[in-house]
């Protein structure tokens, strides 16, 4: 389960040209804070305490929160889908 998050977290990271650290910074942008919860729950390795401690996500409401408006905004917005299967695959070829 770990490997897996890390990676979805590496991808995140390499997609966007940034070092772990500065994930903290892009995950600001509610887009890539989105794509991130959709991820760990289509991949099953969505652990609200790692959640919490990694990126000071503050509860399981607010977590449960985010992952409702993610599918509406995967619904809703073609550019968001779009950015979603590009980096699916690649995800996908890591693991």
């Amino acid at each position: 389960m770990i490997n897996k998050y890390e990676k979805i977290l590496t991808v995140i990271c390499d997609y966007n040209g940034i070092n772990r650290e500065g994930l903290i910074c892009i995950l600001k942008d509610k887009k890539y804070k989105y794509l991130l919860l959709l991820f760990l729950k289509k991949y099953k390795c969505f652990d609200l305490t790692k959640l919490k401690e990694d990126f000071s996500m503050e509860s399981k409401k607010s977590i449960n929160y985010g992952c409702k408006k993610a599918e509406e905004k995967f619904f809703v917005n073609k550019e968001f889908r779009e950015l979603y299967f590009e980096m699916e695959e690649m995800i996908s070829k890591i693991i």
